[in-house]
This record gives structure tokens, sequence and C-alpha cells, in this order.
């Protein structure tokens, strides 16, 4: 290597020595041929190089195929020269498409008839064209206007006069945050009336596939809704308390405050106040305050009286549907007559658990169904943190109804019995397909469809001290026919925990009794009404004059 001679050399044309330049052969190229050559190394890569003129070489080549010319020949290792060929031939699928025979359209009479009316109703003018579609609109709001108006039952259970004032409005928002604070309610029994008795337990055997006949002797029975001026039981009680009280100051020779408000009312009523957020139907009742003493009373054959049939429902039953007995007055005589049928068929037939005095609204010649009559007093705590009268406890005179007692069972199994009937819809399930493998789901569906109903049958029950709450599913026999019926199934639940279940609380139930309480106490001595609002989520408070004669009869 000391011998090499290192000649720069300039080559224009190309990259690295120009072998036509003489003087580079001779001092270069000549002495790189005196060195061994070594097979060994033959692969090794000693340098690199980067060549910058290969597109410029590849453009040359492809310039010289085009103009004729040869181009230099290019000499490929032998590892690269090998390439991977793929042999096998390539098999072009056809399309199968193209071979399909076209379907022609056949042309029927009835594809003829609706071209030509296509055909017409482009030729037709746009002058015919526009009062057309007007006329056709005009028609779909107006049936729209129908069924929206139809859609709620909104009429008035008495309409107010003018001559009444109107006190104040409590919203059901403000009713279903109230809470019992300051204590428990204590219960105490003072008597009972009537007659108790046995419950039959193969009524629990009945079901969708041996279903019974609901009888219609129950019809030769007398049924009473006393109301709480009727009652002579009750307004003795109040009017003894009212003598106690006016003896109290005399003996003490100085007036005194009244430590305690008197509340006289049926169970019902008092499960209309306690549930009166999840009504939707309009209803009224009357209160009369005389002192200390509040009487809240009822009209006969007023709303209180009947039940409805899917009153909170989605589609509740409409005033003026097609078939009269599925408009809402004749769904809940229906409702009523099939509770009293009911409560007498399930009771063992001439066995009485218990027999007490007749009760005092019975009258000479009446045949009394079997039901007892339990009169038991509650004591609703003061508000603590309240003012006024607040804080005054209030005293709760009611009587309320005991349907059955358990067989075997001495000094309990008090039973309140009630039962739903099925109003005949097209879009919803049979209960008869329901009430064997979805039990659960057929009631979750009838509370959300009779909330206010079934919260009614929970607070009575709750109010007349039975444990045991046994719920009846009737059908009628035929969809048109509203007389006769079928018991499908009766289920049997704790009163409290099927009370948990439909969303009663009891301690909301008695601080709205008690809230009603402290607003008429708030007001002087007279005549109030209590009417819910058709149209509104709210109870209206008014006072009527005392020299207009009120009505209370319900509205036809």
């Amino acid at each position: 290597m000391t011998g090499l001679q290192i000649v720069a050399n300039f080559n224009a044309t190309g990259w690295g020595p120009d072998e036509t330049n003489e003087q580079t052969v001779d001092s270069c190229l000549g002495s790189l041929n005196k060195l061994p050559l070594e097979p060994n190394l033959k692969m090794d890569r000693q340098i690199r190089i980067c060549d910058f003129t290969y597109f410029t070489y590849q453009k040359s080549i492809r310039d010289a195929g085009r103009y004729g010319r040869q181009p230099n020949p290019v000499v490929l290792d032998e590892e690269m020269q090998f390439q991977t060929v793929d042999g096998r031939s390539l098999v072009k699928t056809k399309n199968l498409q193209t071979y399909r025979r076209k379907a022609v359209p056949k042309q029927t009479t009835q594809a003829f008839n609706q071209k030509q009316m296509e055909e017409e109703a482009m030729l037709m003018s746009t002058k015919q064209k526009h009062p057309e579609m007007r006329k056709q609109r005009m028609m779909h709001q107006r049936g729209n206007r129908q069924s929206a108006r139809h859609h709620t039952f909104n009429e008035w259970s008495i309409e107010p006069l003018p001559t009444w004032q109107l006190l104040s409005e409590i919203p059901f928002s403000q009713l279903s945050k109230l809470d019992l604070r300051g204590g428990q309610v204590a219960c105490v029994d003072l008597m009972w009336r009537g007659k108790l008795g046995v419950y039959d337990k193969r009524m629990d055997n009945i079901s969708a596939k041996a279903e019974v006949h609901l009888q219609a002797a129950g019809s030769q029975f007398d049924y009473y809704w006393t109301s709480t001026n009727d009652d002579d039981c009750i307004m003795d009680y109040l009017l003894a308390v009212h003598r106690e009280k006016e003896a109290r100051p005399a003996a003490e020779g100085a007036a005194s405050a009244p430590d305690q408000i008197i509340l006289g009312a049926t169970d019902q009523i008092l499960s209309v106040l306690m549930t009166a957020a999840r009504s939707k139907y309009s209803w009224h009742l009357n209160v009369t305050k005389i002192d200390n003493q509040i009487i809240v009373d009822k009209a006969n054959g007023s709303i209180v009286d009947m039940l409805t049939v899917n009153e909170t429902a989605p589609e509740p039953p409409m005033p003026d549907a097609e078939v009269k007995i599925n408009r809402p007055p004749a769904l809940g005589y229906e409702a009523v007559k099939v509770n009293q049928r009911l409560r007498q068929q399930v009771l063992v037939p001439d066995a009485l658990s218990e027999e007490f005095e007749v009760p005092p609204f019975v009258e000479e010649g009446d045949n009394p169904s079997t039901v007892a009559y339990r009169y038991r007093t509650f004591d609703i705590p003061g508000d603590s943190h309240g003012q006024g009268w607040e804080r005054v406890p209030i005293h709760v005179i009611t009587r309320g109804e005991v349907h059955a007692r358990l067989p075997n069972v001495p000094n309990a199994g008090y039973t309140y019995v009630c039962a739903l009937n099925e109003l005949p819809h097209k879009t919803q399930k049979s209960w008869r397909t329901q009430i064997e493998t979805q039990k659960g789901a057929l009631l979750a569906n009838e509370m959300r469809n009779n909330t206010a109903k079934m919260q009614r049958f929970a607070a009575c029950a709750l109010i007349s001290g039975c444990d045991t709450l046994k719920l009846a599913y009737v059908s009628r026999r035929t969809p048109g026919d509203a007389e006769q019926h079928s018991i499908i199934g009766i289920h049997s639940y704790t009163t409290e925990n099927l009370a948990v279940q439909m969303g009663l609380n009891m301690r909301n139930a008695w601080a709205v009794v008690r809230l009603i309480c402290n607003l008429v106490m708030s007001k002087p001595d007279g005549q109030y009404i209590l009417v819910k609002d058709p149209l509104k989520p709210n109870i209206r408070f008014y006072v009527a004059p005392e020299e207009d004669e009120v009505d209370f009869q319900p509205k036809e």
C-alpha cells in the first residue's frame, strides 16, 4: 500500500474515476491490479456508498430503451437474482348477477288504478289542491283537540259558588314533604259494633285455571256509607268531650286554653286526606269547626264512597267512552258492588268469630252485612318546632271496618278484604295470562294504574288495625257484561309491607291530617269546604257564608 499513489480526478460525466483518462488509469488502477484478491472477503462490507444519481440512472435506462439505445448491462449478485414466483393460474369468478333473469313486473288492476290516481293527483292544479289539504288539516286538528279534551277527567265534584271565599291552596308538592315530628301516634280501642266473620281459607286456592264465579248473594244484604254526623257513636263521644271541657273551667274557676284538638272523621275520610297527593279526580269534604273540635264529613253518594278504576293510569277511562259500562261513574259503581259481594263470599257460611252490639245507624228491618266496626282513638303529637296550633296535639276519633278474622287466631288475625276489577283494554294483557306466572309484574302494574285506590285500601286497613290484607283480582266473565264476574285469584299480604311497596308512609299520612287540622284551627268557627282541583294538583280551602245553604250533594 506504500506504493499507491492517489491522484485527484474530476469526472464530469459520472461517479468515480474516469476510465477514459489515461493519467488516472496509470496512476491508480494500475496499482490496484497488483493487490491480492481474497475470496473470503467478497461479501464483507468494507465501506458504505450512497448513490445520489440513482433516479438519473434509471431515467437514462428508460430513455435508452425508448430511443433504441442499449443500456450498459447491470451485473447483479447471484443471491439478488432469485425471485419468488407464484405459478398458480388465476381463476376468474363469473358474475352470477349478469346471468340472472330479470323479473318482469306484473301489471295488476290495483297497481293500474293506483297509477291512474297518482297521475290524476299530479294533474290537479294548485288552486284545487290547496283547499283540499287545508280541509284535511283542519279535520286532523279537530280530532286532536277532542282526544286531548277527554284525556283527563276534569269535572268538579262540586261547583264552587261565587259567594265562597278562597282562603288558601295547598299544593301536593307540600303534602309529600311533610313528616310527623315530635313522637309516635298512639292508638286506643273504644268499642266494637256489628258482626265479625271467619275467613274461608279455601278462597286462597283460587287460580286462573280454577276460577270461582262471584256470587250475587251479597246483594241481599244492606250496606252502609254512614257519614260522621250520622254515626251516633262518634257524635256522642265528641259531645262527652265537649261537656267535660265545659265542666273543667267551672270547677277551676277560670278559663284555660285548649290543650288538644279534637277531630272526628271516618276511616274513608281520613284515607282520602292521607292519600290526597295521589288523587286525580275531584272530591270535596265538608269541615265544621266548633271551639277546639273539627268534624270532617262527606256528602252521601259522593266520589269518596265510590271506588275509582284506573284513576292514575297513563290512559284513564274516558267520560264519553263508547261503551257506557266503561265510563268512570259506571266503573266506580261496579267496583263498589264487586267489593261488597266479595267480602261476603270469602266468609265461612253461618260462622261468626264474634258478635257485638248492633251499630247505631242500622234501622229496624234491615239485614246488615257481616262487617265489624271498630271505633278507635289516635293521638297525634304536636310539632315541638312549630308555632301556635302546630304545637298542640290532636285527638282523633274514627270508625274502621274489619271484614274477617283468620281461623285459629284468637286475639289477632284481623283481615281487610278488597278487590281490583279488571278494565278490558285492547293493548294490555289479560289478567288470566299474568296472574300465575307474572304475579309481581301484575301487582306493580296495578299499583301504577290504581295508586290512589290501593293506598286508600292500605290506609283503611291500618286505621282499623288489620294485620293482613287480602287482595282479590276480579274479572268480567264477558267484556260487555258488568254484572257477571269471576274471581281469578286472591293474594295475601302483610298490611305494613304492602303499604311500603306502594309508597304509603303513615308518618307522612298523619302529618297531612295534622296540617289540615292546624289550617282549620287558625280560622274562626264556621263551615268550610275542602275541594280537590281537577285541573291542578292542589287542594282548595273555601269558607262558606253562614247565610248560604250549601248543597254538598255531588254534581251529576
